[in-house]
C-alpha cells in the first residue's frame, strides 16, 4: 500500500479523530481541517498538519488540497436548527470540496454519508432534512466521479470513544434505568474503529467503484440486547421501561425545544426519536465487504464495554 497525503475534514470531532488517528497509524501524511472555533483536544500527539476550513464558507479550499491525493471528507451536521442549515453544510459544502479537489488534482474522495441518505427499511427515499442533505451531498461530489475516483460510504449508527451524542444513554443506564420505544425496530450499529478502518480502506483499494457502501455490523439487535451489554459494561442491574411511540417522540420534541431554549444540544431531538421508533434501519454490508475485504470486527455487547470503560476513564461516567 503506497503512502498517501490524505486531508481529512471533521477531523476534531468524534468519527474524524479516529479516522485521523487510523491513517496516522497506517503509515500516510494527514492533513487535518479545523474551524477557528474546534476543539482540538483529540488531535493532540497526533503527527498531522494542521489548515483552518469551515465546511459552511467557500475559502482556503486551495491551501488545504495542495499536494493532496486523497480526500476524506467526514465533516458533517446531525443536529440544526434549520432545514438549510443541514444543506449548507452537508450538501453545499460537500459539493464545494469536490469540486474543488477535482480541479487540484485529487485522484479520490471519499465521502462519509450516512445510511440516513438511503431512508429507513422499506422505504421510497430520505425521511428527514438531515438524510435529504446527506443524499444531496452524495449526488454532487458524483457529479466528479469523472474527474476523480469517487467512493461513497453509509454508515448506520456510530458508537465508541468520544461520542457525546449517546453518552446520556450510558450516563442513564448508570442510574439503572434504559428509556426506549416499546415495540421499535431492529438496531444495526458500528463501532467508530470500524468505520475509520473502512475509511482507509476505500481510499487505498484499487478502483473500489463508487457505491454507495452500507457501513454497519452484520449483527442486528433488540433494546433488550442493549439493556443487557450496558448492564454488563457497566456492572449493575439496568432495568428497561419501554415507552408508547408517541410518548417517546413527544419526549423528543419536549427535549428539542429545552435545548434549543437554553442553547444546548438535546439529549433526544424529534428526529432521533422518530428514526428509533417508527423506522428500521439495517442493511446487507455484503458489497462492502466484497469490495474492500472489510467486516465489521466489535461486536455490540464488546463496543458497549470499551465505549463505557473510555468514558470512567476520562471522568465522564463514575468509576
Amino acid at each position: 500500500m503506497s503512502r498517501r497525503r490524505v486531508l481529512i475534514t471533521g477531523a476534531t470531532g468524534f468519527l474524524g479523530s479516529h479516522v485521523a488517528a487510523l491513517w496516522v497509524k497506517s503509515g500516510h501524511r494527514v492533513r487535518c481541517t479545523l474551524r477557528s472555533t474546534s476543539d482540538t483536544r483529540w488531535l493532540e500527539g497526533l503527527d498531522v498538519e494542521r489548515v483552518e476550513w469551515d465546511a459552511r464558507e467557500g475559502e482556503r479550499l486551495d491551501a488545504a488540497l495542495r499536494g493532496i491525493d486523497t480526500v476524506v471528507h467526514v465533516a458533517g451536521v446531525t443536529r440544526a436548527p434549520r432545514r438549510e442549515d443541514y444543506f449548507r453544510v452537508n450538501a453545499t459544502g460537500a459539493g464545494r470540496l469536490a469540486e474543488a479537489a477535482a480541479s487540484a488534482g485529487v485522484s479520490r474522495f471519499v465521502l462519509v454519508s450516512s445510511l440516513a441518505a438511503r431512508g429507513p427499511d422499506g422505504g421510497t427515499g430520505p425521511v428527514s432534512a438531515y438524510g435529504e442533505s446527506k443524499r444531496r451531498g452524495e449526488d454532487l461530489v458524483r457529479l466528479f466521479e469523472s474527474r476523480m475516483e469517487v467512493v461513497i460510504l453509509r454508515p448506520g449508527g456510530i458508537y465508541g470513544p468520544r461520542d457525546t451524542d449517546l453518552f446520556p444513554l450510558f450516563d442513564t443506564a448508570s442510574k439503572g434505568w434504559l428509556v426506549a420505544p416499546a415495540g421499535s425496530p431492529p438496531l444495526q450499529p458500528v463501532y467508530v474503529t470500524d468505520v475509520a478502518r473502512l475509511t482507509v480502506a476505500a481510499g487505498t483499494v484499487t478502483q473500489p467503484g463508487v457505491g454507495p457502501y452500507p457501513v454497519a455490523e452484520p449483527g442486528r439487535y433488540g433494546w433488550s440486547e442493549v439493556r443487557e451489554g450496558l448492564a454488563a459494561a457497566l456492572g449493575r442491574r439496568v432495568r428497561g421501561v419501554r415507552l408508547p411511540k408517541a410518548i417517546f417522540i413527544l419526549a423528543g420534541i419536549i427535549a428539542e425545544a429545552g435545548a434549543r431554549l437554553t442553547g444546548t444540544d438535546p439529549v433526544l431531538d424529534r428526529r432521533n426519536a422518530v428514526d428509533l421508533s417508527r423506522h428500521g434501519w439495517t442493511c446487507d454490508t455484503t458489497p462492502t465487504c466484497d469490495a474492500f475485504g472489510w467486516e465489521a470486527e466489535v461486536a455490540l455487547r464488546d463496543g458497549l464495554a470499551l465505549t463505557a470503560d473510555w468514558y470512567r476513564r476520562v471522568g465522564w461516567l463514575k468509576a
